[in-house]
C-alpha cells in the first residue's frame, strides 16, 4: 500500500440521513446503482462477506459512524475484461487474389470502482478491496490468404490477413479508506494492517497472430491443342502470397491512487426531531466542502 499526507476530517454525521446496513457471515451482497452513496449509523459485515457491484455502478461512497468488519471480506471492483477480437475469415483454396481477412481489435478493459470508505471501526477482521483495471481483450487472428494448386491457373497465392490490434487495459479504481478506531484493545492502526487494496491497472490485450500466405502451386506442363496440333507447354508455378503483419499489443491501463489515513470524527449528534433547516443545510455545505478536501488531496 502507499500512504498519502495525513488527512485530519472532521465529518458531523446526519441522523436523519442514516441508516443501518447488516451483510450476514457467508453472503453475497451485489450494491445496485441506486446504492453508490450510502450515510449509516451501523455497518456489520460477517466472515467471509462478499461485496460485488452492478452493472452501471462507477463508484461506492459509505460513510459509517459505527464499523464492525469480520475476517476475510472481500470488496469486489475489479473491471471486466474486455471482449477478445473475433480471427478474420481466411480465403477459401484455390480461388485466386483471394486475400485473408483482418482480425478484429479486441475491446478495452472496464476501470476499477472508485471506493471511499469513512468508517469508526469497533473492530476489523481482515479485508481484501480490489479495484483493479480489466484486463484488454486479445487481438484476432489474420485469416490465412489462399492456396493456389496446379488447378489454379494464378500466378500469386493470397495474402495473409493482418492480426488485430490489442485491447488497452482498463484504469484501476481509486480507493480511499479513513478511519477511526472505537475498540477499546486495538489500535486503528492495527486493525487497518489487515487490508489488502489493490489498484492496478489492467494488462494491455496482445496483439493478433498475422494470417500466413497462401501457398503457391508448383510448376507443371500442360497438354494444349492448336491448329498444327497437340502439343505439351511448361507453366510456371504460382508465386506463394505474402504473410499478413500481427497486431499490436496496446498499453496496460493506470493504476488507481490509494488514500489510507485516520479520520477524526465529531462526536456533534443532530436529533432528528429537533432540527432547524437552516442548521441542516449548513451542515450539509460543510460536508461538501469537506468531501472537496478529500478530492483535493486525493488529486495530489
Amino acid at each position: 500500500m502507499k500512504y498519502l499526507a495525513t488527512l485530519a476530517l472532521a465529518l458531523v454525521p446526519l441522523t436523519s440521513m442514516a441508516t443501518d446496513l447488516t451483510i450476514p457471515a457467508g453472503q453475497a451482497y451485489l450494491v445496485g446503482v441506486d446504492q453508490q452513496e450510502l450515510i449509516l449509523d451501523n455497518l456489520r459485515i460477517g466472515n467471509d462477506a462478499r461485496i460485488s457491484f452492478a452493472p452501471g455502478v462507477n463508484s461506492w461512497r459509505v460513510h459509517a459512524r459505527v464499523a464492525s468488519i469480520g475476517k476475510n471480506v472481500v470488496i469486489d471492483g475489479r473491471g471486466a475484461a474486455g471482449v477478445n477480437g473475433a480471427a478474420g475469415i481466411s480465403a477459401p483454396s484455390c480461388d485466386e487474389f483471394v486475400d485473408g481477412q483482418p482480425g478484429n481489435i479486441g475491446q478495452a478493459g472496464a476501470d476499477g470502482v472508485e471506493i471511499r470508505l469513512q468508517l469508526a471501526l469497533e473492530s476489523l477482521g481482515s479485508m481484501r478491496i480490489l479495484s483493479a483495471g480489466g484486463d484488454g481483450g486479445l487481438g484476432g487472428a489474420g485469416g490465412d490468404g489462399a492456396d493456389l494448386d496446379s488447378g489454379c491457373g494464378a500466378d500469386v497465392a493470397g495474402e495473409g490477413g493482418n492480426g488485430g490490434d490489442g485491447g488497452e487495459g482498463g484504469r484501476g479504481g481509486d480507493v480511499t479508506f479513513l478511519y477511526q478506531s472505537l475498540a477499546k484493545t486495538e489500535s486503528g492502526d492495527a486493525m487497518v494492517s489487515r487490508l489488502n487494496i489493490n489498484t492496478d491497472g489492467g494488462a494491455g490485450g496482445e496483439g493478433g497472430d498475422a494470417g500466413s500466405g497462401g501457398a503457391g502451386g508448383s510448376g507443371h506442363y500442360e497438354t494444349r491443342k492448336s491448329l498444327t496440333g497437340s502439343g505439351r507447354k511448361w507453366v510456371a508455378g504460382a508465386s506463394g502470397g505474402l504473410a499478413g503483419s500481427p497486431g499490436s499489443t496496446a498499453s496496460a491501463g493506470q493504476p488507481g491512487r490509494i488514500l489510507l489515513d485516520q479520520l477524526i470524527m465529531s462526536t456533534v449528534k443532530v436529533a432528528p426531531t429537533n432540527v432547524n433547516p437552516l442548521s441542516l443545510k449548513a451542515l450539509q455545505r460543510e460536508i461538501e466542502q469537506l468531501r472537496k478536501r478529500v478530492e483535493q488531496l486525493e488529486a495530489q
